[in-house]
């Protein structure tokens, strides 16, 4: 069995759906030559000799018509301009009777509290960032839709709600993000685009802070998941 997986990132995905197709390959791929350079690192520490991992364009993927036996892509859909366009590009590449598995967020099934405006402003600021980049953030609800139009067919698809709701967890979550809206880079990149302003960041951080730190935090967001068939 041979599998490809889309947007690999770093490769933690990638070397486990190694481990479940061998002895056949798992084929990483990111346009992103550090997430590249990371992913073979990490292979090779953990001894993954049936990955691989290159280079290249979703868009125009470097393979023959039929090579792969399936396909994945995690949290890659809301970032393309066009995810229509890559899911036939994957399809192409699948063999007849090939399987397609998808997942990706949904910012629509966000539930928080405390509520802090603060907050449902810096998840604002996320959506017209991706917007800005032509993504979507909410494209989770449209994972199966998007399959039916690029070919595939038995498609279905289901959704599941993970939650931070212990001190632990939401003492980390609120510090992750307050260290990502106040970071200077971001920070920089947001205020260039006309998006926010530093002081509306800062105070965004300072209350992912607080939330953090509140013993009632509580976030829950859905995360859906979709798998379809190419026809034989």
């Amino acid at each position: 069995m041979r599998l490809l997986d889309v947007g690999c990132g770093p490769g933690s995905i990638t070397i486990g759906l190694a481990a479940a197709v061998a002895p056949g390959e798992a084929v990483g791929l990111d346009a992103s030559n550090e997430a590249i350079a990371s992913a073979r690192r990490r292979a090779a520490e953990e001894g993954c000799a049936n990955a691989r991992f290159d280079v290249a364009d979703a868009y125009a993927l470097p393979f023959e018509d039929a090579t792969f036996d399936a396909a994945f892509m995690h949290a890659v859909l809301q970032h393309l301009r066009d995810p229509l366009a890559v899911l036939r590009e994957v399809r192409r590449v699948l063999k007849p009777g090939g399987i397609i598995g998808v997942a990706d967020a949904d910012y629509d099934g966000s539930i928080i509290a405390p509520e802090d405006p603060l907050l449902h402003r810096g998840f604002a600021i996320d959506s017209e960032l991706r917007a800005h980049t032509a993504g979507d953030v909410r494209v989770g609800k449209h994972l199966r839709e998007l399959l039916h139009g690029a070919g595939f067919e038995r498609t279905i698809a289901s959704a599941t709600a993970g939650a931070d709701g212990s001190q632990e967890v939401t003492r980390f979550m609120g510090e992750f993000e307050a260290q990502r809206y106040g970071a200077r880079a971001f920070i920089d990149y947001v205020t260039a685009l006309g998006i926010s302003t530093r002081e509306e960041m800062e105070a965004i951080s300072g209350a992912w802070r607080a939330w953090g730190e509140a013993p009632g935090a509580f976030w829950a967001r859905f995360w859906c998941s979709a798998v379809g068939w190419r026809a034989t």
